[in-house]
């Protein structure tokens, strides 16, 4: 038992190192769940009959599962398909069905109470798939396209539920009676106890950012809020944004800065990328940025935008290489080169001489592996190996093996990783050790939590954002 006991400690704790560079995420790729991404603080989550508690980016919900933002909080659902469910403040949603068929199709069923939300939803592969929004008095069925549906309260207590389409075709249908197709460009609004009207309302002309790139082109902006919105593997996130090949779409975009994130896909002479503000049919600004990077680069840029009439674009901010797009999508001063440790002592040098200040830290699937195998002891009394760690929106998933004498342990562990008033959060979503059995290694998961809490208590900057992409992450905020 005592040899056990050690194989197991050697290799949780080997993941343990890793954590204590960053962790964060969750290996819960369930078959019927959606990933939440927490843009802003103040999201909980409710779970089959558990209470609320703080959402953490990685987290999964499931069928009877609940998503409360406060009035600051924001937050975006990934369904398994890749179509999205972004939530903004003061807004309650349910998962009341979601489940995954045979052929790739897919069934979502949601319960918007309150509050706004925006809906990206990729074209459904089977004839049997559906998305819905139930609402307080209607539902929204859709097949592939996107549209925001905003739920407020009247005077008398009942609701009214504005539904504003951007893409594609929503089939509303009033709990009252009767149905109504909304198109693109058009809105309805349903009000308890009322039938649909017989035909929607074409939306009032309002200011728009439309973003043109170049041939092999891949981009992507971030606004202030954190959500974001581009073309080819990025979400669409952002309230009004549509993706449709080497052109981005974004209603009422919110003013401030964005960040922007350029990806060259095929070789060009030159790569460009057009930004106009257009209010109805006037175009009342325009920016164009224009580089000559190579295929594969990453680069970040940004610029800044004014909704005032008229609209105004900054100059673009001079270009730089990054190394990933968690790099690129950040904010403030990034820290994301060197390794691993020698990285978080110059964020806390830089957090302790420079008081609020935008700041970001960013790792990778590698720096995660690299920093865990050089945690590994030299006289531990195993053979740890196969360690290694991958990033992904589902969050952080750790692995390793451990064999000494007849004995071979094989680990994993999954930790979700988020902002909780203002701090950094990091739960370990689950943790497996093949083949022992779980209660020999509780004690092993309870150190690791301490660990894990005493980590986040001592990190450098208040943190407003946790976001995770493929193959990396980055904590966002602001220096004390």
């Amino acid at each position: 038992m005592k040899r056990l006991g050690c194989l197991l400690i050697v290799l949780l704790l080997v993941g343990a190192g890793v954590y204590l560079y960053l962790p964060r995420g969750s290996n819960a790729t369930a078959e019927n769940a959606a990933t939440v991404a927490v843009l802003n603080t103040a999201v909980d989550a409710q779970k089959g009959s558990s209470d609320f508690a703080p959402a953490l980016d990685g987290d999964v919900v499931a069928s009877g599962d609940f998503v409360r933002s406060s009035k600051d909080g924001r937050a975006v659902l990934t369904f398994f398909d890749g179509s999205t469910l972004s939530v903004d403040p003061g807004s309650l949603v349910k998962v009341l069905t979601l489940n995954r068929l045979a052929g790739g199709g897919i069934q979502v069923l949601m319960d918007q109470t309150l509050g706004r939300s925006w809906a990206a939803v990729a074209k459904l592969k089977t004839p049997d798939s559906k998305f819905e929004i139930k609402t307080p008095s209607s539902i929204a069925s859709v097949r592939g396209t996107a549209f925001e549906t905003n739920v407020t309260q009247n005077a008398d207590g009942t609701s009214s539920v504005t539904y504003k389409v951007d893409d594609g075709q929503v089939l509303v249908t009033a709990n009252a009676g009767g149905s109504v197709t909304v198109g693109a460009n058009q809105q309805v609004t349903i009000n308890a106890n009322q039938p649909a009207p017989g035909a929607p309302t074409p939306q009032a002309p309002t200011p728009r950012l439309v973003l043109t790139g170049s041939t092999g082109l891949e981009f992507a902006i971030t606004a202030t809020t954190g959500a974001s919105c581009g073309n080819g593997r990025s979400k669409q996130e952002l309230f009004g944004c549509v993706a449709s090949g080497n052109t981005v779409t974004l209603r009422e975009p919110p003013a401030g800065r964005y960040t922007v994130m350029l990806a060259k896909t095929a070789a060009a002479p030159t790569t460009t990328l057009t930004v106009d503000a257009l209010r109805g049919a006037t175009r009342e600004a325009t920016r164009t940025f224009t580089g000559t990077a190579s295929v594969g680069d990453l680069v970040r840029s940004g610029f800044t935008y004014s909704r005032a009439a008229p609209q105004t674009i900054s100059e673009f901010e001079p270009p730089e290489l990054v190394s990933s797009i968690c790099s690129a999508q950040s904010t403030g001063r990034v820290f994301t080169s060197g390794m691993v440790q020698d990285r978080y002592a110059q964020l806390r040098t830089y957090a302790e001489a420079n008081k609020n200040q935008p700041v970001a830290f960013v790792v990778t699937d590698a720096d995660l592996t690299s920093a865990g195998e050089a945690s590994v002891p030299s006289d531990v009394p195993a053979t740890v190996k196969d360690l290694r760690a991958t990033i992904d929106p589902a969050g952080v998933h750790l692995s390793a093996q451990a064999s000494a004498s007849v004995l071979t342990v094989n680990a994993a562990s999954d930790i979700s990783v988020g902002s909780v008033d203002g701090k950094l959060s990091m739960r370990i979503r689950s943790m497996s050790a093949s083949p022992l059995p779980a209660g020999l290694f509780d004690p092993v998961r309870a150190a690791l939590e301490r660990n894990l809490d005493e980590f986040s208590n001592g990190f450098p900057f208040t943190v407003r954002q946790v976001a995770m992409r493929q193959g990396c992450l980055s904590v966002m905020g602001t220096t004390p």
